[in-house]
């Protein structure tokens, strides 16, 4: 008398660099053998970012899991509060503005969140990372329109730059929040540098302001080839 199960959440095998994984070529890699060398969430992020809920195999390329972890974690999400927090820290005593300017950019990363949902809840993992990449470039292109950089050189700009840095900084909570199921440790480094207890996702409607946040700290460092050789390597013993 026990019901069927809805469903059996299952996927396909695993190949590394298009092939079966091989002792001989280093790529029949072991969880301990990778901690040995690399951050465990940049697999988690590789895996969710070609995860869907078909039944399909997927590849770990070794060359374009270094590129995808080093240009959408390190080069777009992070980027957006490392380049801003400075400015919050140095001129502004680290407190963030009193309003939250661009209302409209602040309410479409929010109103994307109902999409980004649905794509977890049915396991479309990789759709729910690109919408969250879509969302980090958008980011990122309005710290380049707005080159605060550029306007903190111009006497009585100095607002201005407080709410263009401060808004860039909301907008990454709201996409570190969206990460957090898959990057819980970066997460959590995310909330010491925020200056909030955790980052919950029924709380991204309500922007940090006049908010202290505490000194920027490297979430995450770069893939370098050397550390996927020496993983490579590491195997064939």
């Amino acid at each position: 008398n026990y019901r069927k199960p809805t469903a059996v959440n299952v996927h396909g095998y695993v190949t590394v660099n298009g092939a079966k994984m091989s002792k001989s070529k280093g790529t029949f890699i072991k969880a301990s053998t990778y901690l040995e060398h690399l951050d465990p969430e940049c697999l988690r992020y590789y895996y969710a970012y070609i995860l869907t809920a078909k039944i399909d195999d997927i590849d770990l390329n070794l060359q374009d899991f270094k590129k995808r972890v080093n240009s959408d974690l390190v080069g777009k999400v992070i980027n957006i509060a490392s380049r801003s927090a400075s400015f919050v820290v140095k001129n502004y005593d680290k407190e963030l503005s009193a309003k939250c300017i661009e209302k409209s950019l602040y309410d479409e990363f929010i109103e994307a969140g109902s999409d980004i949902a649905k794509h977890y809840e049915a396991r479309n993992f990789s759709q729910a990372m690109r919408l969250i990449m879509k969302l980090a470039d958008k980011a990122n292109q309005y710290i380049d329109e707005k080159k605060p950089w550029q306007l903190a050189k111009i006497e009585g700009k100095e607002k201005e730059v407080h709410e263009i840095t401060s808004l860039a900084i909301n907008l990454f909570k709201v996409l570190i929040t969206y990460l957090k199921p898959v990057l819980p440790e970066m997460a959590r480094r995310s909330e010491e540098f925020l200056n909030v207890d955790s980052l919950n996702w029924s709380d991204i409607e309500s922007p940090l302001t006049n908010h202290k946040i505490n000194k920027f700290k490297a979430l995450m460092t770069r893939i370098e080839d050397d550390q996927i050789d020496q993983m490579v390597e590491s195997s064939k013993t």
